[in-house]
């Protein structure tokens, strides 16, 4: 028998019997419907929370951290934890998968002084780094260039908004200048000019405090160090790294900062500190596969990691969970259609037994009358999972809209507010999609429908092709 012959055997007795056919193609729509729209919910919730912890920050960037408890080596001796210090980043830079790696060390402007002219004094933030790993890192320049390494000891690289935190220092009161606009819609130009005037630095002291006027000390002098300010990190949102204050502080070579570091504590007799080790370390990834991987390798190098990476972790195993049950009660109206399909084939059977007789006896062979109730089957499922697959984006859409809707009414305390945080705990705000039919789950419901169908035919037509000839043929 050619398998068109089949084809058309297998519509015309689906057409038949057109009534039981449809309502048994109606349990499997339930069932598709059911999973896809379950499961996309969580799909949903899935992206909704990678894009919150994407907006916190880089997956792919790893802090590292010292092991300050101490651990157990053989035979029970206790030994010191790994320090965390410059040959301990070059193993971390070592590491299979590692784009960039360095270390920060922070000061303030208390102890490192930037002014101009002795009058407008910096209060801010002075950040030591490996300045060739800012690229990889995701700093990005609005201005200006990246120094080279011989311009490493007085080269600075400054955030967007750090000329308007330099402080007039003879004005007792409005002696900042704000960097947003003003009621009127314009900002004020900052007091300094980095194109016109020269900045330096200076060592400050600890008693360097507010004078009785209020007004802010300076040291004396114009600064024992000229630094030259090469480039202006980008201010953009979309652009800057959400890690790294990247607006209002001063970039200089790490090496550079820890040697203005070791002054200032000798300058002011400070004891108990160490510029040989850091505090922490911040390590990038060059993707996201590759970061579980690294922080294996950091952990094994007996350092403490942190990373958003491990928080997406736990959020998607918690998604997960969600997923496989409600893709489990879906999979119960599956079940109940799988059912329906069997008792619809094995009504079919008792019905068709004397035609059943009469192509066994014209010479059809046993597994092309298999073939043809598999096919009958498959059919349903195949239907079952169209129109099943069609609907559930009609209420994928549905869902979308009215839940929106209901957010953005009032003051979001509507069901889709509350919906909303239920699924996802916090606002996104603007249009958001609950639900997302990816083409994996629609190519997924559409296999499990069709597998769905032909399993439950497995057995009627099984029991089919076991009826004896001689007597399907008497049969009434």
């Amino acid at each position: 028998m050619k398998i068109f012959d089949k084809i058309s055997m297998c519509m015309r007795n689906l057409w038949r019997r057109k009534m039981r056919t449809a309502l048994t193609v109606f349990g499997v729509v339930i069932g598709t419907c059911a999973i896809v729209v379950m499961v996309s919910l969580g799909v949903g919730m899935d992206k909704a929370q990678t894009e919150m912890i994407e907006g916190m920050g880089n997956l792919t960037l790893i802090q590292v951290y010292p092991d300050y408890g101490m651990s157990e080596g053989p035979g029970g001796v206790v030994k010191e934890p790994p320090k965390l210090n410059a040959e301990s980043v070059k193993k971390l830079r070592a590491i299979p998968g590692v784009k960039a790696a360095t270390a920060m060390q922070y000061l303030w402007g208390d102890e490192v002084v930037f002014q101009v002219d002795e009058r407008y004094r910096y209060r801010g933030q002075i950040i030591g780094i490996d300045i060739a790993s800012m690229p990889a890192l995701g700093y990005a320049l609005a201005d200006g260039r990246f120094p080279t390494k011989s311009e490493y000891k007085d080269a600075v690289i400054i955030g967007a908004k750090v000329p308007y935190q330099f402080v007039d220092t003879k004005r007792k009161r409005d002696n900042r200048v704000s960097p947003y606009p003003d009621q009127y819609g314009r900002v004020k130009d900052p007091f300094v000019d980095f194109s016109k005037d020269r900045l330096y630095a200076n060592i400050g002291k600890q008693d360097d405090d507010d004078d009785r006027s209020g007004r802010e000390k300076v040291p004396t002098g114009n600064g024992s160090y000229p630094v030259k300010v090469v480039g202006t990190l980008s201010g953009d949102d979309e652009a800057m790294n959400r890690d790294f204050d990247m607006e209002y502080a001063i970039y200089m070579d790490i090496d550079r900062v820890q040697a203005l570091q070791k002054e200032y504590n000798k300058k002011n007799k400070v004891r108990g500190q160490t510029d040989q080790e850091y505090q922490q370390v911040y390590v990038m990834a060059d993707s996201l596969d590759s970061v579980d991987e690294v922080q294996d390798s950091i952990k094994a190098l007996g350092f403490q990691y942190w990373s958003l990476s491990s928080q997406r972790e736990e959020m998607q195993k918690s998604t997960q969970t969600i997923q496989m049950i409600l893709g489990g009660l879906a999979g119960i109206s599956l079940l109940v259609a799988a059912l329906g399909i069997t008792n619809t084939m094995i009504m079919s059977i008792y019905e068709r037994t004397r035609e059943i007789g009469i192509m066994k006896v014209l010479g059809c062979e046993v597994g092309n009358i298999r073939s043809i109730f598999l096919m009958e089957a498959g059919c349903i499922g195949l239907l079952g999972g169209l129109v099943g697959v069609g609907i559930s984006y009609a209420i994928s859409f549905g869902l979308n809209f009215i839940m929106n809707n209901a957010a953005m009414s009032g003051d979001g305390s509507g069901m889709g507010g509350m919906m909303g945080g239920m699924l996802y705990g916090w606002d996104q705000g603007g249009m958001t999609q609950y639900s997302i039919i990816p083409p994996w789950l629609v190519a997924g419901a559409m296999v499990f429908a069709i597998c769905i169908g032909l399993f439950s035919g497995f057995y009627p037509a099984n029991r089919a092709v076991k009826i004896s000839a001689l007597e399907a043929i008497k049969h009434e």
